[in-house]
Order: structure tokens, then C-alpha cells, then sequence
């Protein structure tokens, strides 16, 4: 390729400069230099990658696209643009152009002579954008080619066994990993890795013993705590806070393609249009409880009062923001919101596949129940507990199955009247509907002793948190 931008000293100081400035989350430097670069450098597709990257740390995903895609035009034969392009468009679940993208990149290398670490660490790179798009078996393949060039490369191997234990070869990856603990004694990540590894394996003992020496490393760690009890038989009240977090910032860039179009997902439309029949007016305060990407409020349009967002991931919420709708929003999860919110606020709490993530809801629907305003509706869907199951049981999936019984139970206690649940298909995964119910309960006014009990139950509202 014919590089039509400068290789100074200088001039890769100030490229340097600006890396470090984006990396320390000095953006409004890094754009200055970098937009005083451009004007005598435009055709220098390293600063569209720059520009990219900036994009990045600054959240804005459309303007990540468009400089990874002016690098790209800049230089079409450099792989590093293509492979970065490719990684942009995985981020924002465009899968197919991202996979082609991928490809390409792979072809410049077989098509020209690189050195060996600069390949491997394109098809290291083209495996993550696989990974990001649920492809593991192409994945796996690219990142069997990294390991023949640098076969003693212990992140290639790492990231082979990580790809092992999507792609259901759990024993697989425990060999690597085995491998690569006896390289790299009491790692926390392979460690972790092993546990997850040995769950699904049902080598139930390696798992608690792994298990019980991360939760001594870092007693503080939810995630290893949650394995640790599943390894141990114990069902987890909730998911813990880094692994939704972790999840759904990955995935919001794709979310509504796939649940909508791909899992047929229907919720927020019914609710929205449940929501305007019960307040023609459209005179309501609404709390959303795991806003996700705001499918409810884009469903709902703009109301005649508060339509509240609360979602544990920043990168979903920047999605809800911007059908500009919602009127404010809460990173926090839902129980230490419910928790925070003053009592005889709001006409409308939804839930929708949300509590999927959180298994024991004695603390929920009280607290759902206190903070409506009297005559208000609480709804929330869950999926269906097999006959037989517990009250709430996690599954391979680690999400919570709940019984429709134990529920209605929970919100007679709280004194919720007009109980509605409704069984239906949520969503549908693999091509196979996902059985679940959809519940409405109303707020009464309360009697003495109903008021007394409800006190009994739920804890008193912490101060509110952003």
C-alpha cells in the first residue's frame, strides 16, 4: 500500500500524543490536535482511525463509524483500517458487513507478505469481531490460524479456550486452561474462566475449589461469589451487577435488531399500548425499570408527565436517550432504585424482561407496591418455572425462571389487588418460543392492616441515587 501521509519523527510524536490523550480521557485535547492534524494531513487514513477511537471514548457511535469508514476508503488494502472498520460495525450489530469486512482483512493477509506478529494479530482481532456476533465457530478458526504462527502465545491460547466454552466444549477449554494455569499459577482470569468452564462440564468440585479460592483472593467480587454458590448447589438471589453490566453494554449496539426482528419481541409494544388505554389523557408518571435501549418509551411516544429510565448499563442508555423520550434516567439496578424512590410516586412501574435477571422478588414487589400512587399498576413479565421447580430457579442460561403461583402469592401479601397474569410467549430463541407470563396488579387503597403488614416486609427508602 502507498502511504500518502508523513512518517516524521515529529509528526509520530503528535500521533503518539494524541493516543495518550484519548487513552487518559482527555478528549477535548486529543480533538483540537487532532482536527489541526487533519487540516494538513487529510489524506492520512491514521488519523480517521484516531478519530474513530476518540468517537469511542466519547460514546458517539456514529461518528465512530463514519471515521472508521474514512480510514477504510483511505487505505482499502491497509488491514489494520479494515479489521478496525470491521470491529465498528460489530459494535453496532451490523453483522454481515462486519463478517465481510473481516474477511477482507484476512485476505490482505494471505494476499501479501506481513510479519507474523502483525498477522496474528489481525486474525486475533477478526476473531473478537466473530466472538461479538455469537459467530464462535468461525471465531475458533481464526484464532487456531493466530496459534500456528505464535504458538507459544499465551492470549491466543487463552482466547481459544474463552471460545472453547461458548461453543459448548467446556472439557476443551479446561485442557488449555489447565495448560495455562500450570504457566501462570492462581491467575484470576484463567482461574475464573476454569470456573465457568467446570460448571458447565459439571466438574463440580475443581468448580468449588476454584471458586473458593477467587472469593479469597476478592471477597468483594459478586461474580465469583454467584459461581461459587452454583458450584455449591445454592441459587443466587440475582444476578450480580458486573455480569448484566458486562453483558448489556456489549450488546446494545444490536439489541433492538435482534429482539425485535430476530426473538419477535412484542412486550413494550402491548404494554405502551396498555398504558395508553388505562390514561387516555396521557396524564402519567411512569418508572421503567431496566429501561434497556427505551423499546418502551419509543413504543409509548412522549407523555403528559415523567416517563423515568433505570438500566444498569450506560451504553443502553445512551440508546434510550436518544428517541427522546424519557425524561431523565437512573444507572443503577433495580432494587437500589425501588429501594430510593419516595413513597406515592408514580402511576406506572414496568418490568419488562427484567426480572428474568433477579431471582428473589421479596424485596421487589413491596417496594413496587409502595411507591405507586393508590390506583396504580405494577407490570412485569417473567418466564415460566417448569412444574416442580422452586419458587424462582436459575437456569444454564443464568437467568431466573419464576412460579406463577409464588408471584401471585407475593402480590396479595403486598396488598395488590386486581391481579392480572396472563401466560404467553416472550420471545423466542433458537426458533423456539420462550414460555412466560405477563402480570398486572393494581394498587389499592390501603386498609390498616394491610398498611401494617406491607411495613413489616419492605426496607425503608435509602436517598435517591443518579
Amino acid at each position: 500500500m502507498k502511504k500518502p501521509f508523513s512518517n516524521s519523527d515529529q509528526y509520530h510524536a503528535q500521533l503518539r500524543a494524541i493516543e495518550q490523550q484519548i487513552s487518559q480521557n482527555r478528549l477535548q485535547e486529543a480533538a483540537l490536535q487532532l482536527n489541526l492534524l487533519v487540516k494538513s494531513n487529510s489524506h492520512d487514513p491514521r488519523l480517521f482511525l484516531l478519530g474513530s477511537r476518540l468517537a469511542e471514548a466519547a460514546h458517539n457511535t456514529d461518528g465512530m463509524l463514519e471515521a472508521a469508514r474514512k480510514a477504510h476508503q483511505l487505505a482499502p488494502e491497509w488491514p489494520i483500517a479494515t479489521i478496525h472498520l470491521a470491529s465498528v460495525l460489530a459494535i453496532r450489530g451490523e453483522a454481515k458487513e462486519a463478517m465481510a469486512m473481516a474477511e477482507q482483512a484476512i485476505q490482505h493477509i494471505d494476499s501479501h507478505a506481513t510479519q507474523s506478529n502483525i498477522e496474528a494479530e489481525l486474525l486475533t482481532r477478526a476473531a473478537a469481531v466473530a466472538r461479538r456476533l455469537n459467530l464462535h465457530q468461525q471465531g475458533l478458526q481464526w484464532l487456531r490460524r493466530a496459534e500456528q504462527i505464535s504458538p507459544g502465545d499465551l492470549t491466543t491460547r487463552h482466547e481459544i479456550a474463552r471460545s472453547l466454552i461458548y461453543s459448548n466444549d467446556p472439557v476443551g477449554a479446561i485442557d488449555i486452561l489447565d495448560d495455562l494455569l500450570r504457566q501462570l499459577p492462581n491467575n484470576p482470569d484463567l482461574l475464573s474462566d476454569r470456573l465457568r468452564a467446570c460448571l458447565k462440564a459439571k466438574m463440580t468440585e475443581q468448580a468449588i475449589r476454584d471458586g473458593e479460592f477467587l472469593v479469597a483472593l476478592d471477597p468483594s467480587n459478586d461474580l465469583y461469589q454467584f459461581y461459587l454458590d452454583i458450584a455449591r448447589g445454592i441459587t443466587p438471589k440475582t444476578q450480580p451487577v458486573s455480569l448484566i453490566t458486562g453483558m448489556f453494554d456489549s450488546y446494545a449496539a444490536r439489541f433492538d435488531h435482534d429482539l425485535v426482528v430476530q426473538l419477535k419481541y412484542k412486550l413494550p409494544r402491548d404494554v405502551a399500548q396498555m398504558i395508553s388505554q388505562w390514561h387516555p389523557d396521557r396524564k402519567v408518571d411512569v418508572l421503567d425499570l431496566g429501561c434497556g435501549t427505551g423499546l418502551l418509551g419509543a413504543c409509548l411516544g412522549r407523555i403528559n408527565g415523567a416517563l423515568i429510565g433505570v438500566d444498569l448499563s450506560q451504553e443502553m442508555i445512551e440508546k434510550a436517550a436518544a428517541h427522546n423520550v424519557y425524561d431523565r434516567f437512573h444507572r443503577v439496578n433495580i432494587l437500589d432504585a425501588l429501594e430510593a424512590t419516595p413513597s406515592d410516586h408514580y402511576d406506572i412501574i414496568t418490568a419488562l424482561d427484567v426480572l428474568i435477571y433477579v431471582g428473589n422478588l421479596d424485596a421487589v414487589i413491596p417496594n413496587a407496591y409502595r411507591i405507586l400512587l393508590t390506583g396504580g399498576r405494577f407490570v412485569f413479565s417473567c418466564e415460566a418455572g417448569a412444574a416442580g421447580e422452586a419458587d424462582y430457579a436459575l437456569q444454564s442460561t443464568f437467568r431466573y425462571t419464576h412460579q406463577r403461583s409464588h408471584v401471585q402469592h407475593l402480590l396479595q401479601e403486598a396488598g395488590f389487588g386486581d391481579i392480572d397474569i396472563q401466560d404467553r410467549v416472550l420471545r423466542h430463541e433458537s426458533g423456539e418460543p420462550v414460555q412466560g407470563f405477563l402480570v398486572t396488579a393494581r394498587k389499592q387503597a390501603e386498609t390498616t392492616r394491610t398498611k401494617a403488614r406491607r411495613s413489616a416486609k419492605i426496607s425503608k427508602p435509602g436517598r435517591p441515587r443518579s
